[in-house]
């Protein structure tokens, strides 16, 4: 017998297609700023109020960076996203450290995508995916792939960007070969969702263009939350104890 389908209702679709309308709306309000690092983390600061605002209670969004047992790092992430039922940042300084066993997923953002901004970009994610949760590397070049066992951690990354150096011709299908020249036969980008534009998956070379009800970003947001409500449950426990090292005295029987 055939699996019978759910109804389907349109009753989100407003409040994404505002969402789109709100951060064109933030891009034009931050264009004044001038420098640089403020105007990009003003931007940064639009997109993780968002996520906050809808993502479920369990799942926290912070920015800083990765560490693993082996003492690597990450680059800096604009927003990463974590299960904050059972795991936290190490904050030291102001910035926020995750354990790569916490890492869930992460979004870079951009201003402009451009060649030499893609090309920095999948420089970044490459040293991200070089992190070796629980001492294993990652798992597979593919989010849909089967994962051999539950410590074989997966991590999804995304780029977010206002606005591309493309013209609206043909965008697309330019967008998508120059992010696959860029990302080369290795895993590195999995979604790229540019603003009033559309979204693409960049492992399977395929993407759509945005709407009027924000259908686009629609795809982006519950990528991202089936992603990490999946991988959540297959994680086991950050060993937060072996980011430690052991105290020097042993126990003393009194």
């Amino acid at each position: 017998m055939a699996k019978r389908k759910l109804p389907r209702t349109p009753y989100l679709n407003p409040q994404f297609g505002a969402a789109v309308k709100d951060f064109g709306l933030s891009f034009l309000k931050t264009q004044s700023i001038n420098h640089r690092g403020s105007k990009g983390t003003a931007r940064e600061g639009v997109l993780g109020t968002f996520f906050r605002e809808q993502l479920p209670g369990r799942y926290s969004v912070t920015e800083g960076e990765v560490v693993d047992l082996y003492g690597r790092s990450s680059p800096q992430l604009d927003l990463m996203f974590y299960d904050s039922s059972v795991d936290f940042p190490f904050r030291t300084a102001g910035a926020d450290i995750l354990a790569a066993e916490a890492l869930l997923s992460s979004i870079e953002v951009k201003s402009k995508l451009t060649k030499a901004e893609i090309e920095k970009s999948v420089k970044a994610a490459r040293k991200l995916r070089k992190l070796k949760p629980f001492g294993r590397p990652l798992a597979g070049n593919d989010v849909g792939m089967k994962a051999t066992g539950k410590k074989d951690s997966r991590y999804f990354h995304c780029l977010f960007a206002y606005e591309t150096d493309l013209s609206e011709n043909n965008w697309l299908e330019s967008e998508v070969n120059r992010l696959k020249s860029a990302c080369g036969t290795g895993h590195a980008l999995d979604l790229v969702y540019v603003l009033d534009r559309g979204l693409i998956h960049v492992g399977h070379s395929i993407g759509k263009m945005e709407d009027g009800d924000g259908g686009a970003i629609t795809n982006f947001y519950f990528s991202i939350l089936n992603f990490i409500q999946r991988e959540a449950r297959r994680r086991e426990a950050t060993p937060f104890e072996r980011y430690t090292q052991s105290a020097k005295n042993a126990w003393i029987k009194v």
